[in-house]
């Protein structure tokens, strides 16, 4: 079964319910649609049907951690190329390039910029 393509929707992975709120904000106002979840395993099953055009995924989430998110939309027929950003407040030395490593495709470290927020993601959007 194809997933349904989703070209202007862009997918938040948040457990905060505040961060959650402006991320959303943001993106809406920019003119995007969100799906929000505050659980990787509720974000997952929805991906299984779904192909938005971006990916924020926190890491430290309760149950499923965001790596394990990740490895299972990259296992998706439709989740290879995916781009998925990690948002998270793990920002320690070492903590970016292992999270590229493993496969997101950039790092945010949190708290987001919200001046600089939008540019940061409509460059992942254009690539």
């Amino acid at each position: 079964m194809n997933a349904q393509k989703l070209p202007n929707t862009i997918v938040v992975i948040e457990d905060i319910g505040s961060i959650t709120k402006l991320l959303s904000i943001i993106l809406r106002k920019a003119g995007y649609e969100v799906e929000t979840f505050d659980t990787g395993e509720g974000a997952c099953e929805w991906m299984r049907t779904h192909e938005p055009a971006l990916v924020l995924c926190d890491i430290m989430l309760p149950g499923m951690h965001g790596e394990e998110v990740l490895s299972f939309i990259r296992a998706l027929p439709h989740g290879g190329e995916m781009r998925i950003l990690a948002v998270t407040a793990l920002a320690n030395p070492g903590d970016r390039e292992r999270l590229l490593k493993h496969g997101f495709t950039e790092h945010i470290a949190k708290p987001i910029n919200p001046g600089t927020f939008i540019s940061q993601i409509q460059e992942h959007l254009r690539s």
